[in-house]
């Protein structure tokens, strides 16, 4: 029986070892391994157990307890170890295999276990609720948006009140003309209770049904008709919202309560537009969407000048454009609003508070940001928006441990919400772990699947990782479901490392036409041009012209590394020494020593003729970020010091 156990230990040491060699080349995760190891463990009683009730006879095998055994010849104990061994064994690694196997191809839709892992209705806290977008049943030419706006005012209504945990918007209206189980709703929202109604608008009258299903069991707490004329339409929100807080038995504070009653505006065309661009905000963000807003929301303070809510919007909605194109004037036109939206609403709604401290954030003015935003929580402490600046702003600070839980915060307070998990899956991108960013981009990619920015931010966690065919097959799926900057600027970084250098030219160009005040693209696009024969004068423009936008983009935020390495590596390239070096330098500084302004820091000092710096730049970035490593053997520009020993010895072993 002992022997039986020790042939068992070396048998598990040796497929652990075996494993260890084969698995990573596999591209089996890191936790596989641990599984086996586990797995072996667990396999130590199990065999001992069978040892010692299984023998072989010449009748077979035969099952019996030790004491009644009469003993048996050495060759039947020496086969009972083969066999009990092999047996065990085989099951146990068959088993993990499987397993293991199983998880691995899974991986891709493993966020599904994610987002499956939430708490039935029962358990959901009896203050929940989910609002779903109103059915439209009005005459056919009637638009769908002032159903859903009427749905998600009554959201906005309950979601301003701190007594409440209300789920975002977008995680409810994702069910929209779905034939759902309100049932299952609840289960996967994390909610006690649901709402859902319609809307019915014939000329000037309008009749609205609410009914309030409890969760889970799915009878109806309450339902409600209301037939009013059109004008009528804050006081019916405001009637539905209060019939809410009655039936969940909420004690509102007197804050509560005045929020529950204040009107945004008294013009209802004005509404109507501020309802069309919210409804654009807050779907999944491409330029396309946010120019559409923005024309919504200018059109409502046209009508209305004093709505503050509309100017907050409109202010947000430039600050999402500059986050995404680069360009000043979006920026200038989001300071704007923000400042008209503070002018004309002495006491700052949290909607106003959380678009002044993104502004504030973008600026680097982190402490008047920091306490806008708490402000906007003090309001409404479940503002999950609120909670992902606050960890942008200690993310920038380089607090990462507060920035993690605030970020965490924010998904743990609205689990479907896309941008809680997409802003998590920044927080890991920009901290070097990867696999965690594919982990929270493949949710957020879920929870909005017609999104493309969702599919292009996966492919580039998934480039990080080295897997270059999920991150091809991540950004082919972004360009499939809309062209955008970053599905065409992503596959022209693509072809740039595979050395398709006319290639990345074309898709720089065409990510251009979407973004043409983008520094990052301009640069992109110069780099591409170095390595095409005959366009050094092309190059040499395009330097120029992400030089002069990365300068403008650095008067709004001093303190943007990224930004400021790249424009180092642009004046570089336009033969601007000293700016280059004390740009790259400063970036390194800033960043407190971030990989990627380490990387950027060597191609400045390799294009000034300093291949010692160079090198020890890159060694440091890679060992501060070994997925560094692979860009080593494919980056064009360092294809100069291929040759050079310290430079080799950074190589992946394959590339050496």
């Amino acid at each position: 029986m002992l022997r039986v156990v020790a042939l068992y230990a070396v048998g598990a040491w040796l497929v652990l070892q075996i494993a260890e060699v084969t698995l990573p080349p596999l591209g089996f995760p890191e936790w596989t391994m641990r599984a086996l190891i586990v797995t072996a463990v667990v396999g130590f009683p199990l065999v001992f157990f069978i040892a010692w009730i299984i023998r072989i006879e010449p009748e077979g095998l035969m099952f019996d307890l030790p004491l009644w055994r009469g003993g048996a010849s050495d060759r039947s104990e020496q086969n009972t170890d083969y066999v009990v061994v092999a047996a065990v064994g085989a099951l146990l690694l068959i088993g993990a295999y499987t397993i293991g196997v199983k998880i691995f191809h899974d991986m891709p839709s493993a966020t599904q276990a994610l987002l499956e892992d939430i708490e039935p209705g029962a358990d959901a806290p009896a203050n929940s609720i989910a609002v779903l977008a109103f059915d439209n049943f009005g005459n056919a030419e009637d638009p769908e948006f002032f159903a859903g706006g009427l749905a998600e005012e009554i959201l906005n209504l309950l979601a301003a009140l701190r007594e409440l945990n209300v789920a975002a918007r977008t995680s409810s209206f994702q069910f929209r003309g779905q034939n759902v189980d309100i049932r299952d709703v609840a289960r996967k929202l994390a909610v006690k209770y649901v709402l859902e109604g319609s809307v019915r608008r014939t000329g000037k009258r309008i009749r609205v049904t609410a009914q309030l299903i409890d969760g889970q069991n799915g009878y109806h707490a309450f339902s409600k008709t209301y037939d009013r004329d059109l004008e009528d339409i804050f006081a019916i929100q405001e009637e539905i919202a209060a019939a809410v807080v009655d039936e969940l038995k909420i004690v509102l504070s007197i804050d509560s309560e005045e929020r529950l009653q204040s009107k945004p505006t008294e013009d209802l065309d004005a509404y109507v537009f501020y309802l069309q661009g919210m409804e654009r905000l807050r779907s999944p963000r491409d330029v396309d969407v946010l120019n559409a807003a923005s024309k919504l929301f200018s059109d409502a303070v046209a009508i209305d000048p004093g709505f503050a809510r509309a100017y907050a919007g409109l202010c947000e909605t430039h600050l999402q454009l500059y986050q995404q194109s680069n360009g000043t004037s979006d920026f200038e036109r989001a300071q704007a609003a923000c400042d008209e939206a503070a002018a004309l609403e002495p006491e700052l709604g949290s909607e106003t508070l959380i678009a002044l401290g993104a502004l504030y954030r973008i600026r680097s003015w982190h402490e008047r940001a920091a306490e806008k935003l708490h402000e906007a929580i003090s309001i409404a402490p479940t503002a999950v928006d609120a909670y992902i600046e606050l960890g942008k702003i200690h993310m920038a600070k380089g607090r990462r441990i507060e920035a993690e839980a605030d970020f965490r915060r924010a998904v743990d307070l609205k689990k479907n919400y896309w941008r809680a998990h997409s802003a998590l899956g920044n927080f890991y991108y920009n901290t070097d772990r990867y696999e965690d960013a594919a982990t929270y981009y493949g949710i957020a990619s879920r929870l909005t699947p017609e999104s493309a920015a969702g599919y292009g931010s996966l492919g580039a966690a998934y480039w990080m990782m080295g897997d270059a065919e999920r991150a091809r097959a991540a950004w082919d799926r972004s360009l499939e479901l809309k062209p955008t900057r970053q599905g065409y600027t992503n596959m022209g970084l693509r072809y740039y490392y595979a050395g398709n250098f006319s290639d990345a030219v074309d898709m720089q160009l065409q990510a251009l036409k979407l973004a043409p005040d983008d520094h990052r693209l301009w640069g992109r696009l110069a780099e591409s041009y170095r390595f095409v024969p005959g366009s050094e004068q092309q190059a040499a423009d395009a330097y120029q012209r992400a030089a002069g936008l990365a300068a403008a983009n650095l008067e709004i935020n001093e303190s943007d590394w990224t930004t400021m390495g790249l424009l180092g590596l642009y004046h570089a390239h336009l033969g601007n020494e000293r700016q280059a070096a004390r740009l790259a330098a400063r970036s390194v500084d800033i960043s407190q020593r971030a990989p990627e302004s380490l990387y950027y820091h060597a191609l400045v000092q390799l294009k000034l003729g300093n291949q010692d710096n160079a090198i020890d730049a890159l060694t440091e970035a890679v060992s501060s970020d070994e997925q560094y490593r692979q860009f080593l053997a494919s980056d064009p520009d360092l294809r100069a010091i291929r040759n050079v020993e310290r430079f080799a010895r950074l190589l992946p072993q394959e590339s050496s």
